[in-house]
C-alpha cells in the first residue's frame, strides 16, 4: 500500500502564517478538518483489507465525476483536480 501523507488540521493562527487570508481561515480550516474525515474513511475500509484499493478509487472517481456534474466552470474544475491527483499519484505532468 502506499504512503500517505497526513494532512494534519492547524490553528487558524498557523493558516494565516502560512499565506492564508485571514478572511477565508475558517473556510480552510473546515476543508482541512472535511479532508481528514475522507482520509478516515478511505484508510480505515483500506486498512480492513477487505476492499480492493482498485474499487475503492473507482467508487471515488465516480463520487467526485458526480459532484462535477452540478459545478459551474467544470472544464477549469477539471484541469485542477487532474494536476492535483497527477501530483498524489507522483504520475507526472500531462504530456501533449
Amino acid at each position: 500500500m502506499g504512503q500517505v501523507i497526513p494532512f494534519a488540521p492547524k490553528k487558524k493562527r498557523d493558516l494565516t502564517q502560512q499565506g492564508v487570508d485571514p478572511a477565508h481561515a475558517d473556510e480552510a480550516q473546515r476543508l482541512m478538518d472535511i479532508a481528514s474525515e475522507l482520509d478516515d474513511v478511505i484508510l480505515r475500509n483500506l486498512h480492513q483489507g477487505d476492499v480492493d484499493p482498485r474499487d475503492l478509487a473507482g467508487l471515488i472517481s465516480h463520487r467526485l465525476g458526480t459532484l462535477i456534474r452540478h459545478l459551474d466552470e467544470k472544464e477549469r474544475l477539471w484541469s485542477v483536480c487532474e494536476q492535483v491527483l497527477r501530483a498524489q499519484a507522483a504520475l507526472g505532468p500531462k504530456s501533449s
